[in-house]
């Protein structure tokens, strides 16, 4: 099944067990965070909860709400990638990678559901959405969490779906926070230069593959739309917006077009963000106008929950960064050896990589700490471990197991001065240079292999022992029969 939008994606959701209706009525200041983030706890702890579609705000009849997308589960991972809810996380992995081999472009169509009604000028008022308020400490009720920001580079023609925070500041008016060193800098910079404010669209509520790619962190000049394509297996549908040069998601749920100001400046924030901290006070940042807004009958906004792990980002996070980073370490610029990248959620979507890779030389793991952290994908990784390649990166057990038993501290942790392992929101950074500023950062690397001179030198202390495996075939299916006749006699509650 193809998703042509998000609400085919719902159902789907709902078929699955996965979705769960909230009817009572919720406050959309700050009870509706509450519900969300009392949820994601549930999830992380095992529990099935499933996404959220929230169908009674305060303020707001007949308006709804989604939100949880993804949350703490893999499982709506796999169905929003058309795959069974059951597959395993590495398998998800390299089936990302496998489909983004094969980039597909868009294509552009007359028209789209996202034009079913249409406010321009004084029309506009983006308050007329169920906009939370997420957190109590919040600056202010954020419309962009799990949204798309389209722009386009004014020299290349190079567009860009980034998601970059948008907090409410009036009917017609947002800010948007443009961190250092992110896309959005790169192409907003531009118009700063040549004195023009930028055009920019934002798509709420496309279809999941969308989101998932806005989120990504593909390289500089590649538009994420021609991947959204190679995940979904066919193109996306693009339609041009009203009042700006852009092309925006046909089947998208809301489009806001207007301008960010390349001199107006108001504050933003503070924000409750990814890495389960504030990202720091509030500060002056660009000013998004908004002159139109194009939206479906009975639109849906969506959002995300940001916070302590997990939430949407850290498993979406996990995702396009296990995926990106394997794919560029195994395809695009190979590093000999390695078998795959995983991101752990938990690492607040990509601070923590694990990579497994045969240990070939002496300096394997220098060499794939490198690559990373000299790649867009791997650049704001703050930890790497490197296991051997009988090591499941996935499997956090096995991951502690290979850590405290092959790495020996004083030979294999290992800390990199003046790195661009970077991100702004990170609390661990000091106050002045968070958010604002660009500076050079630490990072380490932990060297979890055995040295490959062991193996053969000393086979025998790098063979795992005492493994299912070891037994002779006869032996195991003597013992699984022993078993089995011994759970038939087990009393079930």
């Amino acid at each position: 099944m193809l998703y042509k939008d998000m609400r085919e994606f719902i159902n789907k959701l709902d078929d699955e067990g996965e979705l769960l209706r909230i009817k009572e009525l919720v406050d959309w200041d700050t009870e509706l965070g509450a519900v969300a983030r009392r949820c994601l706890d549930l999830e992380t702890k095992g529990e099935k909860v499933g996404a959220l579609l929230f169908e009674s705000i305060k303020d707001y009849p007949g308006k709804r709400f989604f939100t949880n997308t993804f949350g703490g589960c893999w499982r709506r991972i796999a169905l929003a990638l058309e795959m069974p809810k059951d597959t395993t996380i590495k398998a998800l992995i390299l089936e990302y990678v496998k489909r983004i081999g094969k980039p597909v472009k868009p294509i552009t169509v007359a028209t789209g559901p996202c034009k079913e009604n249409i406010d321009v000028g004084e029309e506009v008022n983006l308050l007329k959405f169920p906009v939370p308020k997420w957190h109590v400490r919040d600056g202010g009720r954020y419309i962009g969490t799990w949204h798309i920001c389209i722009m386009k580079d004014p020299d290349s023609g190079w567009v860009n779906w980034g998601t970059y925070r948008m907090m409410i500041h009036d009917e017609k008016t947002t800010g948007i926070l443009i961190s250092p060193d992110k896309h959005s800098q790169l192409i907003y910079s531009k118009y700063v230069e040549r004195g023009e404010d930028m055009p920019m669209a934002v798509a709420i509520g496309a279809d999941p593959v969308c989101n998932i790619v806005a989120a990504a962190g593909f390289p500089a000049y590649v538009s994420e739309v021609d991947y959204a394509g190679a995940l979904r297996g066919a193109p996306v549908e693009l339609v041009k917006a009203e009042t700006i040069d852009i092309e925006v998601p046909a089947s998208a749920e809301i489009i806001l077009e207007g301008e960010v100001s390349v001199k107006e400046r108001k504050m933003e924030g503070p924000f409750g963000e990814y890495t389960g901290y504030y990202g720091g006070d509030e500060s002056p940042q660009p000013v998004f106008h908004v002159k139109c807004v194009t939206y479906r009958d009975g639109a849906i906004l969506t959002g995300s929950m940001e916070g302590v792990p997990l939430v949407d980002d850290h498993i979406v996070g996990s995702l396009n960064t296990s995926a990106l980073a394997t794919y560029q370490l195994t395809k695009l610029s190979p590093v000999p050896g390695v078998q795959l990248v995983y991101s752990v959620p938990f690492g607040a979507s990509w601070h923590f990589l694990i990579v497994s890779s045969k240990g070939l030389s002496p300096g394997q793991a220098h060499s794939v700490a490198s690559a990373l952290w000299g790649s867009r994908v791997g650049q704001e990784a703050g930890y790497v471990v490197v296991v051997d390649d009988d090591i499941d990166p996935t499997d956090l057990n096995q991951v502690i197991w290979a850590i405290t038993t092959r790495a020996e501290p004083a030979r294999a942790v290992h800390v990199y001065q003046r790195t661009r392992a970077f991100s702004p929101l990170v609390p661990n950074r000091p106050i002045p240079e968070r958010v604002t500023e660009l500076k050079p950062a630490s990072a380490a690397l932990i060297d979890a292999q055995f040295p490959p001179e062991w193996r053969i030198a000393h086979p025998e202390w790098v063979t795992p022992v005492c493994k299912w495996e070891d037994w002779p075939e006869e032996t195991r299916n003597k013992a699984t029969q022993i078993l089995s006749k011994t759970f038939k006699k087990v009393e079930r509650p």
